[in-house]
């Protein structure tokens, strides 16, 4: 599908693109409402930001709006102008990835059915009301016989189903409809009071997409509603490449997959499959060994040097299954192998759990984008180890506030949606700087950010001399950064200190934790950052006596911290020695 994602904020864009060119969407940036216009005559679907220079979306004229058009927003104020506008979306911004697929799927289709099975009338208004709130059309089903007729008669995107039900309880209903060509695409949400372990592992083992235990919380609910819905919002579940020279195992293999829901695509030899995946976008390579043209291996070897889809796993169908044959393999980058012959259930299960390996990893990066670096070394740790454990360690580290000056008072003159597309632009500036310089970014506060710096056998020049420099190559990136953006001009206040804190788990021990530092050195520097001058950094004093030699600072004395007795001096950074003082 042809795609078009309007928006002058490069981050904003990228945001929206990405999960859109995963799924294999021809996605085109423009970045004002001219080039918008003009994208238009062609698109077959747009992501149109709010307040968009040169005209948005509720300023396309009728003969541009043939396409299913989505409106990107921040608040409710921009919900009910898409919807006064008959637009056929609307993405709330901030958004995971599985919200732009999921309101790509909501504009191009006229309405999304769920097939509610239940017995008791209670679930039937609660679930049912929740359901159709948020716009879904909901079929009511009263038992598990009653449950596939409707699901044979509606076509549903999605069936939710109790467990325990009269006729036929939900694992058949669930076996039931995975078992046939024609509904083994729609995903389905087991919902029900038993909740043991078994009682779990029976529902998945039964083909469910997904298990709720009740009581039903709303927002939980419909959260994986939508996730499920995403994933086949498209035409069905992951694409995949299958390639065999032999039409029986061809079919063999396409009618295995496809009957879970993949979108599968054939080829007849290794060099078509080859070309196919480079015009294409596929999860997963599915290939026999011997093949006429180019060979599984050769394949394989072709795929993995092709930036295009050197990430992409590949499973291999062979007969061959000697020890040098595997070595062989592993060589090329194979992912995985089986050996024929196979039956349907095996392949399937071995595909099921190659993807589920590539959604994780993916899931792990995406996680590197919200939590610091120590935060995820800390959960891969505790993932590991098992059990709860509270870990934390006192060391010297040198702590980086920075906070924008007036920036409150500066966002009461703009709306929502342009504070945060601004915020976002200030950060993508600020972020690269703190981490060329070995900075852990620990969290970003409003408009603040904390960042830790702490020994690095790889960089020998020492925390706290990185951490000035990061803070005086900030202060730079801010000039470039007011230089090439609208509005006025950002100042920023820098605050380091160095000293001991302890860095270690803190928290709920099943709810909620967070993985940081806290100590008196965390407050003094978060306290020299408040006192440092508009532009300027602020170093404190066990900052300074680390880096003199290396800085040009210029003391200044009497400063009065907050929660702290006696005045103290601090050092205001003017430059480094030996390098042009030239901004």
């Amino acid at each position: 599908m042809r795609v078009v994602v309007a928006s002058s904020t490069r981050s904003l864009a990228e945001a929206i693109a990405s999960p859109l060119r995963a799924a294999g969407h021809d996605v085109r940036h423009v970045r004002d409402g001219d080039e918008l216009r003009r994208a238009m005559v062609d698109a077959e679907a747009a992501f149109v930001a709010r307040r968009l220079p040169g005209g948005d979306a509720l300023a396309l004229p009728p003969e541009l709006r043939r396409a299913p058009v989505v409106l990107v927003g921040t608040d409710d104020g921009d919900r009910e102008a898409a919807r006064a506008a008959r637009l056929e979306g609307f993405l709330a911004a901030p958004f995971a990835p599985a919200d732009v697929l999921a309101a790509l799927g909501v504009s191009t289709r006229t309405e999304r059915v769920i097939v509610l099975a239940d017995d008791s009338d209670l679930v039937h208004r609660h679930v049912g009301a929740i359901l159709e709130e948020e716009g879904y059309v909901v079929v009511h089903a009263v038992d598990g016989e009653d449950a596939l007729q409707k699901v044979a008669e509606a076509r549903p995107d999605l069936v939710i189903s109790d467990v325990e039900m009269p006729r036929r309880d939900g694992y058949q209903v669930c076996l039931a409809l995975k078992a046939a060509p024609a509904t083994a695409h729609v995903p389905v949400i087991l919902c029900s009071s038993l909740g043991e372990a078994t009682d779990l592992e029976r529902g998945f083992d039964a083909g469910a997409d997904d298990y709720v235990v009740k009581p039903v919380i709303a927002e939980d609910l419909l959260g994986r509603v939508r996730d499920l819905l995403a994933e086949n919002a498209l035409g069905g579940r992951e694409p995949v490449l299958v390639a065999d020279d032999s039409p029986a195992v061809r079919h063999l293999v396409a009618d295995a997959l496809t009957r879970q829901g993949f979108e599968v695509t054939t080829a007849s030899d290794g060099r078509e499959a080859f070309e196919k995946a480079r015009a294409g976008s596929f999860e997963l390579v599915v290939t026999d060994y011997d093949m006429p043209e180019m060979t599984g291996f050769e394949l394989v070897y072709a795929l993995k040097h092709e930036p295009h889809t050197k990430d992409w796993p590949v499973l291999m169908l062979t007969a061959r299954d000697t020890k040098r044959d595997r070595a062989q393999m592993r060589a090329a980058g194979l992912t995985a192998y089986l050996v024929k012959p196979f039956g349907a259930d095996k392949l399937v299960a071995l595909v099921e759990r190659m993807l589920a390996e590539r959604r994780l990893r993916a899931y792990k990066d995406a996680s590197r984008l919200y939590i610091s670096k120590a935060a995820v070394k800390a959960a891969e740790q505790q993932a590991v180890g098992g059990l709860y454990g509270f870990r934390a360690e006192e060391a010297d580290r040198t702590i980086l506030f920075s906070d924008l000056a007036g920036f409150t008072a500066m966002s009461a003159k703009r709306t929502p949606g342009e504070v945060v597309e601004h915020l976002n632009g200030y950060f993508d500036a600020m972020c690269p700087v703190i981490q060329a310089q070995g900075g852990d970014i620990d969290k970003l506060i409003g408009d603040a950010i904390m960042a830790i710096f702490e020994d690095d056998p790889e960089r020998p020049d020492g925390h706290a001399l990185r951490a000035t420099r990061a803070a005086w190559e900030m202060q730079r990136a801010l000039d470039v950064f007011n230089a090439t953006s609208e509005g006025v001009p950002l100042q920023m206040r820098i605050g380091i200190n160095t000293g001991p804190c302890v860095r270690g788990d803190l928290g709920s021990r099943y709810f909620r934790r967070d993985f940081t530092v806290i100590g008196d050195a965390v407050n003094r520097a978060q306290r020299h950052e408040s006192n440092a001058p508009k532009g300027g950094v602020l170093l404190s004093e066990t900052t300074y006596a680390l880096v003199k030699d290396f800085v040009k600072a210029r003391e200044t004395e009497g400063i009065a911290l907050k929660g702290i007795d006696k005045p103290v001096s601090a050092y205001v950074l003017e430059g480094f020695v030996g390098e042009d003082d030239d901004w």
